[in-house]
Parts: structure tokens; C-alpha cells; sequence
């Protein structure tokens, strides 16, 4: 990767300002633009830190450079430009950054100088008003006076604080039009410029309904009482009515204002005036005045009045007018009620109760004993508020009204203890009371009534004793288990399970082990044990299952398997699905909760598609199977796909069936086709069209499907043969080592098919492994790359081979890989217990395996050993294996596909005949070493994927002097940032510690400042190339680079672009002579102490993803080779 220099020349001074500062990784400003915009939008919040801290570091450089990428809408869209600049705003802006700020502000006034394009310059505007100062305010007067940008510039203008004198010398000027006035009284209002009185009044005079609507507005904000006049009149002539210019609006928070600020006689005088309104939010807003002016006491008469006599709105606003009240106030209130009609008094109670007017408890719980309805009701509302002894009192009376069940909710919610009074009214003998006061009792789980409850559940009346019964569950406590159980014992039917919800309740409290252990010792000891059977499984121990087990498999007992099913653990899915194997009657009661747990704990997708396929071979009802069906809904993986296409052929799970293959094969990705694969869709399509037929959803699904079926893939996976004959014998391993003699090789090779004649047999669907003596078969046609799910099972190990090497054991100490770094098993063990079936996926590509067992990922993208040259890279072609080492092993549902060929490269006979070594063939990256992980096989090309900020270069293992490298590259996307370190050691910044050969997409916009020393094919830093343009993305360049000695030429697409020698070119002094930092001989006035290295690894230098290299060879120059 190009880590770009940053001192700049001094002669660029002038255009620049200041020498540009290196970030830690020496980049200069452009390259870490270009880097950070690489990584929009971000996922993560720490990474969206990192990418706008790195732009702001940039200062106002880096701002001008993204907002100089911009392009007009009509030629493209700004997203991500725009999240870039927005969200460095945003990162500076926030608390302890401010420091950042001045650039960032620095940077937008200059390029909203620099733009011409309306839009772009709207949104740099946009990004002012979030940060801009009054000092930036002068860069929007031009945008004034553009009409599509005005109104942009003054919202700014507003926002930035300090700019009311600029505002108001904008308003001053003369012929302004309508909609300028308009801007600048509402931006007057927003920010309340006290000053734009005098303007705001003057324009008054001839203003028109458009500018009405902003002045009166503007005036309520910032205007005086100089301005009363003016807006009464405006809001007299409208007849105080609510419009579009708010005139009456305005006119009321003017005088609102006047009021706060002291203003008492114009005030009272207008808000008297406006009491004789018949509308009734004007008449509120005036006595709300008369408050204000002459206080709540002197306005007392006409508050009363309002209350007592008014209409409902011009009552609610007096009371509102009243705030929170003191006693005096309330007890004044109080006094008038009698003389109230019964809205009043209805809403001066609800009024108390909402303020908490605890010195008028007794009026309130009076009022809770009014015959009239509408008071009674507001009464107990208010005294749910109240929560003293009053009130309490009156609402247990009220439990016996006609509002018993307000009274009962007043209760529920009232603010103070009632425990006492329940246990009081737990005593009584009305029903309708006992009923309420359990129920109160349960809700708000007052223990201390606990005995009582106990006491009722012996009550004659039946609607007591059973509401006692459901009430027991939410008092009972720990030491009251016992008494429970003692009833559970001897219960009618219909009270059983109200004492078991109140055992389970009693006992919650202790461990699961310890209420597991209580529970046990009341069973044994009843006479009706069974009714223990529900609480005991509700503790999700293992013990409790397995009583209960023990039980049903006793005497088949009905209760013990209705309690299994209330267990709620991931154990219990083996043990539901023994049972319904066990017992097909109760299949589809086991296999519906089955299908509940296993969707529940679900830990990989393949794992749960394992558990519904063992239980769909199960005999169950078609609704059962559908359920279960349902929980493969979003198994991405082509086994689940196959077993929903057997299920579609049967009407009663066809549904179920459809749904799941129409959604795997829409999510799968890449998506799966073929033949069989079209057949199962075309079928899905058929079940939906037969159910659009009375739902009208299911037609979506139909066109859905179409749609699917349109762009479904020709090929798709095909079916392993389970029939040995069809498969190879192996005669012997190719780690062995061992030259065989023709006779030796024929004896080994009738062993081998000695033992598969012995060791396989295929039956029911499965290739069967017999363990009798050691055998390997193998597919007789080689494959390249290719996909494979096959599901094996066993009680030791086996073995899977590919590429004609065995290289995948099966079980075991747990499925590991043969990598070039040894056996390796990234993840912990991925087996399913011994004897059970595994679910294997494969992938080979290139000289790389992925294998992922039971939905674990055990390696992923590793290079493969090559066990017949180790070191060297596997064979591009070989045969899939499977090895039996001893143990039976059954296998099924062998699927392969095989993947596109990757394009291999050899040399031309003319580069062979020079003595050219290919270093990556299109496959394998075996003449490398360092970052694999980043830098992968592709389809032929070298893949750079580094995420940001990543590290690691790739470096050839060899070391070069003189030599010849030729590659091709593209770049797939802008702006990328790649360099070819050469004659580099390895670990170290090879634009420095070597040299570095710059591979750059100079064409970006990001550089069009670009020093010519960091264009592509510079020797970074010390010769800079002649500018070469680019094919469009995404398509192929050629280039090679030449070094013999101190010379370097650089060749891209045929053009030389750099031919010179560097010893000349820093005039021998690769570091400063004075041992300084700063090296006047270096065209970037830096000390490059490796350029002089005599040999060195070759190095791709990259750190971020968007390039591919190919076809890379060498012709090695020096006097070694040539002795060689």
C-alpha cells in the first residue's frame, strides 16, 4: 500500500498554505480522503469515529477535497460525499472536539467560494448552519440573492450565533421584495432580535396576507408593547379567529410577554377587553392574563365565575390558569362547589386529585358518596391520587355501589398502603366485597393477607372461594407450601390447578434444585401424587424430568406426559423426541412442542434443519409435520432445500413446503438451481396458485416464484451415487512417499478393491462402510472447484478426501483440516455426539478449502497441504475420496456442484524461453508468504481485501536484485491507493526501507492535486512517472516494471512512463547528509535510507480492498540466476 509523503515542496507553498502534516501511517491529506471515503457508509459507531477523525485531522484541506468531488445532480449522486462531509460536522461538533471546529469551517466557506452548482452549494450551506460563527456569516450574503439559495442561507444565518446586526442591516436596505421580508421576520422571530421592532412595524404599513403571516408572528417574538396596538387590531379585524396570518395567536403571546416583562396596565386593560370574546381560547388566554397582571386573588371572582358557570373549555382553562395551587386555594374552591353545577364540581375534583390536594381529602371522599354519577366518578379518581385514610375509607364504601369496579381499579392503583383495610374487608360477608378485596389482595400481592385467602378458599359462596383460589398464587410464600399441598391432596378437580399455579408461586423463590427436592417429598408422600406431576416439571431440572419419566414409562401415565410437555429446556428435545418415536399416539402432542424447543434453542441453522428432518421421519399428523416444517424457513443450506421438496407432493404439508422452498431459494445466495431445483419451484408455483384461489397473499407468491424461476441458474447440485460400484478403489496414500514397482502397485491395487468389495455396500439410500479392514474410494471423474454437503455418521473416525488427497478426518477428537499449517480445527469440537448424524459442507477453490460441519465453522478459505510436495501448491484437478480408517461409517445425501474453472496462466513460449517464473498462476499463492488473509485467490486474480486501517503486505518468499516484473491490474472502484514494494526487507514501510513503486488510480478527483511523484508507476517519493490515463474501472492494465541496477523503467500499457536512475536522481544521498529528517535531495524532502538496497522480497503494498493483480511473473537478472 502507498503510504503517501507529506512534506510538501516548497514551491507549492503559495497553492497550499502550509507543508502538509504526515498522519502516523505517512499519508498526506489526499490519501487519507480517499481512504476514508473507500469505507463509507461505516458499520459499526467506533468505526464512523475513526473514518471522520481521520478527515477532520485533514483540516480544511481535507473538507475542500470532498467537497471538490462533488458532481452535478444532473451527472451522478453526492451520498456518499455528503455522509463524509455531514458526518465530520457532526463528529467535530460533538462535546470535547470543538478544538477541530475552525478548520471544518474553514474548509466549507472555501469551497461553497469555489462551487458554482446550486445544489452543492445548498448543502455546503446546510452544513454551515450546524457549525457556523458569525465570522463565516458574510460567505452567505451572496446566496441571498439567489433565490433557490436564500432561503438555505438565511436558516443558516439564523442558526449561527451572533449575526442579529447582519440580519438587521439586511432589512434595512431599501426595495426589498415580499418573500426577503418574509425570510427575514421569521429569521427575526427565531431568534428573537428585540432590535427589528421599528423594521418589523414599518413594513406593517403596506404589507400584504403573505407578509402578515411572518410579521405578526415576528413581532409576537421580539416585539414590545409598542407593538400591542398593532396586533389587536390586526386580531380584531380577523374577529380574533384563528387563520393563516395569527393574528390573534400572535397578539396573545405578545401580551404574554408583556405581562412577564412587567408591562401589568396595557395588559389587564386588553385581557378585560377580551373576556367579552365569545370565543372561548381567547376568553381563557385572558383570564390567564388578569393572572399574570394582578394575581390569583384579585382575579378570584372572575375564575370562580369561570369555573361555576362557563363552558367546559373556559372552565378547564381557568383551573389551568390556577397552576399547582396551595391549600388556601383549594379550600376557597371548595367552599364555591355546593353552587356548582355537576360538570363543575366534576372538574374541580379531578383538578385536586391531579395536584395532590391532600388538605381536601374529606371533601373528596364526600363526593365519592354522591348520588350523582358524573361527581362520584371524578371523586374516585382524584382519591386514587390522594392516598390517605379519608379517601381509602370512602372507596371501600364505594366497592358496594354502583361504581364498584372504578372503585376496585382506584384501589389498584392507589397511592398508599391498603394492606390493612384489605384484611378488614376480608372479613366481611357481602360476596361482591370479598370478590373485589381477593382480587385487590392478588394484584398489589399483599402477603400479610396470605392467611386469610388461605381461610376463603372455604368460603360457601362459590364465587368467593374460586376467587380466593386464583388469588392464592400471588400471596403465597415459601412457608405456605406445605398447606398447599395438604389441599392439593384432598382438592375438588376444579381447584387443582389453581393450588398448582400456587405451589409452583410459593416455592419460586428457592433454586430450581431445592423446589425440585420440596416438590419430590410432597409426591411421594400423597395419595394423588400425580397432581404434582405439573409443578415438578416446571422447575427444568433434570431430576424432575426424569421422575417423570420414570413415571409415564411406569404405567403410561397421561399426566406425567402432559407435565413433560410444560418442561422448558434445550435438553428436553432429545426426550420429546424419544417419546413421540416411542409412543405414535402421542406424537403429534410431543412433536408440536418439539417444534416450539427447537426453534427456541436453536443453535446453528443446519443443527435445527438435523433436529426437523430426524422428526418428520417420525409418523405424525400433516399439521404437525407443517409446523415443523416451518422452522427450515430460514435454514440457508441446500439439505434443508432438498427435504421441503419431498414434502411437497402431500396436499396436507404442500403449504408448509411451498412457503420453505420459495424462501431458501430466494435467500440462499449463490442461488441454487437446476433441474431438479426448477421442478421443485414449478411444484411450489402450483400449491400457490390453488391457494390464491381463497387467499389473495398467496398470488404474491406466485409472481414471486415467477420471478425466481426467471432467473434461476442452469446447473445446481447433483446427487453422489450411494452405489459402490460406481466408485473407485484408492490404492495407496499419496503421502506415502513410496516408489512402487509395477508388480507392487498391482498388488496394492487388488487389495483395494478386495476391501471395497468387503467394506461398502449401499442400501435405503446410504453408502455403508462395513469397518472390516482400512479402505479409500474415490469419484472416478477429477474435479476442480467445486461444493459438497454429505451427511455421515459414526462411532469413530473416518476420512474425506479432495483434489486426490486426504485431507478432512470426521470424528474422532472432532472434524479437523490438513492446511499447510497442519491439522488445523479452528473452532472447538463441531462432531454431534458419537453415532449421530453430521451435516458436512465443503468448498475447494483454488489452492483453498473451506469446511463447515453441523453449521460450525471448522476452517475457512485455508490453503490446502499439498502431501505429495509439500510446499508446493495441491493439483488443480483431483478426485473426491471417502475413507473408512476402521470403524462403520454410513454416509447420505451426497451432493456436489461443481464451481466455475479458475483461469490458470502459463507463459508465453517467448517468456519461457527468456527464463520468466510465474509467481501467481491465477490459483495459488505458494511463492508468497506473509498477509493470505487479505490478499486471497480470485477467480484468477489476486483479491485485495484489507479492511481499513488493516496491515500486512504480501511478499514473495524469494529475494530479487535485478529483474523484470510483470503483472496485470484493475482497479474496481475510484480512488484506490495499492504500490509494488521492491527490493524491500519484509515487515517494514518498503516506500523507505526500499523502494516502492506507486499503484494509484490518479485519475480520482480526490487527486487531481496530486504531487507527480505519487502518481502511478513513481518511484515514490524520488522519481515521479509521466501521468498515464486509465481504461475505464473495472478493466485490464498491463504493466511492467524493470530494475537493473540503479536504473528503473516502469512500462504501463505498453507506454514508458519512468526510465531513470535514482542514484542520479537524489544525486547519491538516499538520506540527508546532515542525519536531519528533512533531505533537500529527495523530491519529497524525505530520507528513503533503503533505496540503495542491492536485493530485496517484492511486496504488494496495500491496505485497503478495490484492486486485482494477475498473470504476475519475473524474470530474475541477477548473476546468480543467469548461473544458475
Amino acid at each position: 500500500m502507498k503510504k503517501i509523503v507529506a512534506i510538501w515542496l516548497l514551491a507549492l507553498l503559495p497553492l497550499f498554505g502550509i507543508a502538509q502534516p504526515l498522519d502516523a501511517r505517512q499519508r498526506t491529506a489526499e490519501t487519507i480522503v480517499a481512504d476514508a471515503l473507500a469505507q463509507l457508509p461505516v458499520s459499526t459507531p467506533a468505526l464512523f469515529d475513526e473514518v471522520m477523525g481521520e478527515i477532520a485531522a485533514t483540516g480544511s484541506r481535507g473538507v475542500e477535497m470532498v467537497a471538490s468531488m462533488f458532481v452535478p445532480a444532473a451527472e451522478g449522486k453526492n451520498t456518499t460525499l455528503e455522509y463524509a462531509l455531514n458526518g465530520v460536522v457532526c463528529y467535530a461538533s460533538a462535546p470535547g472536539r470543538e478544538a477541530l471546529l475552525p478548520e471544518i469551517r474553514k474548509g466549507l466557506v472555501a469551497a461553497l467560494a469555489q462551487e458554482g452548482d446550486t445544489a452543492k452549494r445548498s448543502f455546503l450551506i446546510s452544513q454551515l448552519q450546524l457549525c457556523g460563527t458569525a465570522e463565516e456569516a458574510a460567505a452567505l450574503l451572496p446566496a441571498l440573492d439567489d433565490p433557490a439559495l436564500a432561503d438555505y442561507a438565511l436558516r443558516a444565518l439564523v442558526s449561527m450565533p451572533g449575526t442579529e446586526e447582519l440580519l438587521l442591516s439586511l432589512a434595512r436596505q431599501e426595495g426589498l421584495t415580499t418573500a426577503r421580508r418574509c425570510a427575514l421576520a421569521r429569521a427575526f422571530a427565531d431568534k428573537g432580535t428585540a432590535a427589528a421592532e421599528p423594521v418589523l412595524t414599518a413594513w406593517a404599513a403596506d404589507a400584504d396576507e403573505e407578509l402578515k403571516a411572518a410579521l405578526w408572528p415576528a413581532l409576537a417574538r421580539c416585539g414590545t408593547a409598542s407593538s400591542l396596538r398593532l396586533l389587536g387590531e390586526a386580531a380584531a379585524t380577523v374577529g380574533y379567529a384563528a387563520e393563516p396570518t395569527e393574528a390573534t395567536e400572535s397578539y396573545l403571546v405578545l401580551l404574554e410577554r408583556c405581562a412577564a416583562a412587567g408591562d401589568a396596565k396595557p395588559v389587564a386593560k386588553a385581557a378585560r377587553k377580551l373576556l367579552a370574546c365569545d370565543r372561548q381560547y381567547v376568553r381563557g388566554a385572558a383570564l390567564r392574563l388578569l393572572v399574570l397582571t394582578q394575581g390569583v386573588r384579585k382575579s378570584m371572582p372572575l375564575l370562580l365565575k369561570a369555573i361555576g358557570e362557563g363552558p367546559a373549555e373556559y372552565r378547564f382553562a381557568a383551573l389551568d390558569v390556577l397552576g399547582a395551587g396551595d391549600d388556601e386555594l383549594f379550600a376557597r374552591l371548595t367552599a364555591a362547589m355546593p353552587r356548582w353545577n355537576a360538570g363543575a364540581q366534576a372538574a374541580l375534583l379531578c383538578w385536586l386529585g391531579e395536584r395532590h390536594a391532600t388538605s381536601q381529602s374529606d371533601v373528596i371522599a364526600r363526593s365519592i358518596a354522591s348520588p350523582d354519577p358524573e361527581i362520584a366518578a371524578a371523586a374516585i379518581d382524584a382519591a386514587t391520587h390522594i392516598g390517605d385514610e379519608q379517601t381509602l375509607t370512602a372507596l371501600v364504601g364505594a366497592l358496594e355501589g354502583l361504581l364498584s369496579a372504578k372503585a376496585e381499579a382506584a384501589l389498584l392503583h392507589f397511592n398508599g398502603k391498603i394492606d390493612g383495610r384489605m384484611e378488614e374487608l376480608l372479613h366481611r360477608d357481602e360476596p361482591q366485597v370479598l370478590v373485589a378485596a381477593l382480587r385487590l389482595t392478588g394484584a398489589r400481592r399483599l402477603t400479610a393477607c396470605a392467611d386469610r385467602v388461605f381461610e376463603l378458599l372455604d368460603a360457601p359462596q362459590p364465587e368467593v372461594a374460586d376467587a380466593a383460589c386464583a388469588t392464592l398464587a400471588q400471596v403465597a410464600r415459601p412457608g405456605d407450601a406445605g398447606r398447599i399441598a395438604a389441599m392439593l391432596d384432598t382438592a375438588d378437580a376444579a381447584r387443582v390447578s389453581g393450588l398448582q399455579e400456587a405451589l409452583h408461586a410459593a416455592l419460586l423463590p428457592l433454586s430450581a434444585e431445592e423446589r425440585c427436592a420440596r416438590i419430590e417429598a410432597f409426591l411421594e408422600a400423597s395419595p394423588a401424587g400425580e397432581r404434582y406431576y405439573p409443578v415438578l416439571a416446571r422447575t427444568d431440572t433434570p431430576q424432575a424430568v426424569a421422575r417423570l419419566l420414570e413415571r409415564f414409562r411406569a404405567d403410561g401415565s397421561e399426566t406425567a406426559f402432559d407435565a413433560l410437555l410444560l418442561v422448558n429446556t434445550p435438553q428436553m428435545i432429545d426426550t420429546l423426541y424419544a417419546l413421540a418415536a416411542e409412543h405414535p399416539a402421542l406424537a403429534d402432542r410431543a412433536l408440536g412442542r418439539y417444534a416450539e424447543l427447537t426453534a427456541r434453542f436453536r443453535t446453528t441453522p443446519v443443527r435445527l434443519y438435523q433436529q426437523t428432518r430426524r422428526a418428520l421421519a417420525l409418523e405424525a399428523s400433516d399439521a404437525t409435520r407443517s409446523r415443523l416444517l416451518t422452522n427450515l424457513l430460514d435454514v440457508q443450506a441446500y439439505p434443508a432445500l432438498v427435504l421441503a421438496v419431498s414434502y411437497l407432493e402431500n396436499e396436507g404439508t404442500a403449504a408448509a413446503a411451498a412457503a420453505v422452498v420459495k424462501n431458501l431459494v430466494a435467500k440462499s445466495s449463490p442461488m441454487p438451481g437446476g433441474a431438479d431445483i426448477r421442478a421443485a419451484l414449478e411444484k411450489a408455483r402450483e400449491v400457490y396458485r390453488k391457494l390464491a384461489q381463497s387467499d389473495a397473499d398467496a398470488g404474491y407468491a406466485v409472481d414471486e416464484i415467477t420471478g425466481l424461476l426467471g432467473r434461476l441458474p442452469e446447473t445446481g447440485f447433483v446427487a453422489l451415487p450411494v452405489d459402490p460400484a460406481q466408485w473407485q478403489p484408492v490404492a495407496d496414500s499419496p503421502a506415502s512417499g513410496r516408489k512402487l514397482s509395477a508388480a507392487a502397485a498391482a498388488k496394492l491395487r487388488r487389495s483395494a478393491e478386495t476391501a471395497l468389495r468387503e467394506n461398502w455396500t449401499g442400501r435405503d439410500g446410504m453408502l455403508l462402510y462395513a469397518g472390516k479392514s482400512p479402505s479409500t474410494i474415490a469419484l472416478e471423474k477429477p474435479r476442480e472447484n467445486f461444493e459438497l454437503w454429505l451427511e455421515w455418521r459414526s462411532q469413530g473416525e473416518a476420512g474425506l478426501g479432495v483434489r486426490s488427497l486426504p485431507l478432512v478426518r470426521l470424528g474422532g477428537a472432532g472434524t479437523t483440516v490438513r492446511t499447510a499449517d497442519g491439522f488445523v480445527q479452528d473452532v472447538p469440537a463441531s462432531d454431534n455426539a458419537a453415532g449421530e448424524w453430521n451435516t458436512l459442507y465443503v468448498k475447494v477453490s483454488d489452492d483453498r478449502i473451506t469446511v463447515v460441519e453441523n453449521g460450525v465453522t471448522v476452517v475457512e478459505n485455508r490453503t490446502m497441504e499439498n502431501l505429495r510436495e509439500p510446499g508446493m501448491p495441491v493439483d488443480v484437478t483431483g478426485t473426491v475420496w471417502i475413507a473408512g480408517l476402521g470403524s462403520p461409517v454410513e454416509l447420505r445425501d451426497m451432493w456436489l456442484r461443481e464451481l466455475p474453472s479458475t483461469p490458470l496462466y502459463e507463459l508465453s513460449e517467448e517468456e519461457r524461453a527468456e527464463g520468466f517464473e510465474l509467481l501467481f498462476d491465477g490459483r495459488s499463492l505458494h511463492k508468497w508468504t506473509g498477509n493470505k488473509v487479505n490478499y486471497v485467490p480470485l477467480d484468477g486474480t489476486i483479491d485485495v481485501t484489507a479492511s481499513y486501517g488493516g496491515g500486512g503486505n504480501l511478499y514473495t518468499k524469494k529475494e530479487y536484485g535485478d529483474f523484470i516484473l510483470r503483472f496485470e491490474f484493475r482497479f474496481l472502484h475510484e480512488a484506490v491507493n495499492n504500490g509494488i514494494g521492491i527490493r524491500t526487507p519484509m515487515g517494514v514501510d518498503a516506500a523507505f526501507d526500499g523502494m516502492e513503486i506507486q499503484v494509484l488510480d490518479h485519475d480520482a478527483p480526490i487527486y487531481r492535486d496530486l504531487h507527480a511523484y505519487q502518481q502511478h508507476g513513481s518511484v515514490y517519493g524520488v522519481i515521479a512517472a509521466k501521468r498515464v490515463v486509465f481504461p475505464p474501472l473495472g478493466e485490464w492494465n498491463v504493466e511492467e516494471i524493470r530494475a537493473v541496477g540503479d536504473r528503473i523503467t516502469v512500462t504501463v500499457n505498453g507506454e514508458v512512463i519512468l526510465d531513470g536512475n535514482i542514484r542520479e536522481a537524489c544525486q547519491g544521498h538516499a538520506v540527508a547528509p546532515d542525519g536531519g529528517t528533512e533531505n533537500p535531495y529527495m523530491i519529497d524532502h524525505r530520507n528513503h535510507p533503503g533505496l540503495f538496497n542491492k536485493r530485496g522480497h517484492i511486496a504488494f503494498c496495500g491496505h485497503g480492498a478495490g484492486i486485482q493483480f494477475r498473470r504476475v511473473r519475473i524474470l530474475d537478472l541477477s548473476p546468480e540466476a543467469d548461473a544458475k
